[in-house]
């Protein structure tokens, strides 16, 4: 099955293509935590020509041998309303909390910016891994009262009946406020594309600010050697195409792939676009 051939087609103008409509986006970074295995074993066509241009270009991402994450959200603003873009790994006692030693701080964070809970619109989820649906239920009720919860229907086919959907999902499910869409939609000034391969229902979402690519890179290496695949990839091939596809489309129009857990958004070419702190910092929210 081809991957969002929408996307190949190439727009006159991404404004054209997404509806012209003026979008702020935001970074909210939930959590930094080093990852629980070495970058050698999640990555495992890793060497020393990956870890020589990481340490170089992007030392941020380096602790040691270990591999230092990022665990970020979207907030995305405009005239048709206010989106999150994936919702954290989610408050101490929580899985994602548990699995990282270190607890989410996402509402924090989006009062700083002058945004409660009960103002979003919208909740895009790229995918549903524990360290990105932290915050949207406590396992009884959504954290976010208002909002339609958007994820892909080759998403929740998959992850239905396991730990995560009922911990997280299955409320929001239960309160009418679930979304689930096939392929390529627009979406309040954005556009949202399956990128499958880390997840069957991967999706990204496409600002004229920011290619927002949850799980599509998860190192900043790949943006260098999309072939660089990770352990945990659900079918490393079409992840493969996937991360081809966003980087052609970051060539195309110039707009930065901002992925989940690099510390800085990237160009095509891989040269981090806005770094904030130096890695280790769990920095303020900034806009993109």
């Amino acid at each position: 099955m081809p991957c969002y051939t929408d996307l190949r087609r190439q727009p006159d103008s991404v404004g054209d293509w997404m509806g012209a409509l003026a979008v702020d986006v935001t970074v909210l970074c939930d959590a930094v935590a080093v990852f629980p295995e070495g970058v050698s074993d999640a990555l495992p066509g890793w060497g020393v020509e990956e870890a020589a241009w990481t340490g170089r270009v992007m030392p941020g991402n380096v602790r040691g041998d270990g591999w230092l994450l990022h665990f970020h959200s979207y907030l995305v603003v405009s005239d048709a309303g206010v989106v999150l873009v994936d919702a954290g790994i989610g408050p101490a006692g929580g899985e994602g909390a548990e699995w990282l030693g270190v607890a989410g701080r996402l509402p924090r964070l989006m009062g700083q910016v002058g945004v409660e809970a009960a103002d979003v619109d919208a909740v895009v989820l790229t995918h549903v891994h524990l360290d990105h649906v932290g915050w949207v239920s406590d396992g009884v009720r959504p954290g976010f009262p208002r909002a339609e919860h958007v994820v892909q229907r080759d998403e929740l086919e998959h992850v239905r009946g396991g730990t995560t959907y009922s911990n997280r999902i299955r409320p929001i499910e239960d309160a009418g406020q679930l979304r689930v869409v096939d392929g390529e939609i627009a979406l309040r000034g954005m556009r949202l594309v399956p990128t499958p391969g880390h997840t069957p229902g991967h999706q990204s979402v496409v600002t004229e600010r920011a290619i927002l690519g949850g799980d599509v890179l998860v190192h900043p290496a790949q943006a260098r050697w999309p072939e660089l695949t990770y352990v945990y990839e659900r079918d490393p091939a079409v992840a493969i195409t996937s991360r081809r596809d966003l980087l052609a489309l970051a060539a195309a129009t110039g707009i930065p792939i901002a992925a989940a857990h690099p510390h800085a958004p990237l160009s095509a070419d891989a040269s981090p676009v806005v770094v904030e702190s130096g890695g280790d910092v769990v920095c303020a929210p900034y806009r993109l």
